[in-house]
């Protein structure tokens, strides 16, 4: 599926959790953001 650019503003906590994730998991940072919108979505989906 193709991607969409969009900005995304984070505060300085959620950009150094999300980096030190990322070194974690090998899962660039976008990835990880892309990850946790799905879930956020399917939890919608499934209230």
């Amino acid at each position: 599926m193709p991607k969409i650019r969009m900005n995304v503003f984070l505060d300085p906590a959620q950009k150094q959790a999300l980096e030190r994730l990322s070194a974690k998991t090998g899962a660039p940072v976008a990835e990880l953001i892309r990850r946790a919108i799905n879930a956020y979505l399917k939890r919608g989906r499934e209230s």
